[in-house]
């Protein structure tokens, strides 16, 4: 399966300007679109696995996600959210270790 590079995201400890909120998962999210790196400030009251809260991680674009999460043969962190009608993500601790999302639009 063909996945494309979108950023790294890297938690951080407090809310930054121009954050976003997401209720879904109780985070701020921030970008920095020069480097590809999305800051995350989670919330004490989210739902979100410990690993997504406190290490960073590593997202693909991918044509499918129940397909990528399949395939990358890791640890499912965040089941398939839909985002909107399109939009869909997934968080795998993958076998080597590392937290991987895989977004699909």
């Amino acid at each position: 399966m063909q996945k494309t590079y979108m950023h790294t995201g890297i938690p951080v400890p407090a809310k930054m300007d121009g954050m976003n909120y997401m209720d879904s998962l109780k985070v701020w999210i921030g970008y920095n679109k020069d480097y590809d790196i999305e800051y995350l400030y989670w919330e004490k009251e989210t739902p979100a696995a410990y690993r997504m809260v406190a290490e960073t991680h590593v997202a693909y674009k991918v044509a499918d996600v129940d397909a990528a999460v399949q395939e990358s043969g890791g640890a499912v962190l965040l089941p398939k959210l839909m985002l909107g009608a399109t939009t869909a993500i997934a968080f795998v601790s993958i076998k080597d270790g590392p937290v991987v999302e895989f977004y699909q639009d």
